[in-house]
């Protein structure tokens, strides 16, 4: 007659509850938030593709590197890339919806800001969200924006 092995139950018993907690541990929550962000390019010539600089998105951080790339997902769609320290980059989707005059001056253009999670990277792959700002073009190009950013 075999004898139970009582050495494997409390194995087994471990294995079991190993997989009940992995099963009922909770997923993990996505997190959105506010953004309120703030681009300076210099880099813009007049007639090129692109234009880079430097910027800070409150509660994401300054960032030494971005770059918009025009008509880059269609027309009136720009491509905004903006390259973390942690190498981790944020793809925005823009597009120019109107023009406030302003004067003599170039004045401003409105834009609405698309989050692409699909092309973002690191920490931001996969983010949804969107926003609104403006660009002063009498200031070369500075770029004022908030939104929303849901990052998985």
């Amino acid at each position: 007659m075999n004898k139970p092995n009582i050495q494997r139950i409390p194995l087994a018993l471990a294995s079991l509850l190993a997989v009940i907690f992995v099963l009922a541990a909770p997923a993990k929550a996505s997190t959105t938030q506010t953004f309120q962000a703030s681009f300076v390019e210099i880099g813009f010539v007049p007639g090129s593709p692109y234009s880079c600089g430097s910027g800070t998105i409150s509660e994401l951080g300054h960032v030494a590197n971005e770059c918009v790339v025009f008509d880059a997902c269609g027309p009136n769609c720009e491509v905004r890339t903006i390259i973390f320290g942690d190498s981790s980059t944020l793809v925005i989707h823009e597009s120019i919806v109107g023009f406030i005059p302003r004067g003599n001056s170039p004045g401003f253009l409105q834009i609405t800001l698309t989050i692409d999670g699909a092309s973002s990277t690191g920490r931001f792959a996969g983010a949804t969200g969107d926003g609104i700002g403006v660009v002063n073009l009498a200031a070369n190009a500075v770029i004022i924006a908030s939104g929303t950013i849901t990052l998985p």
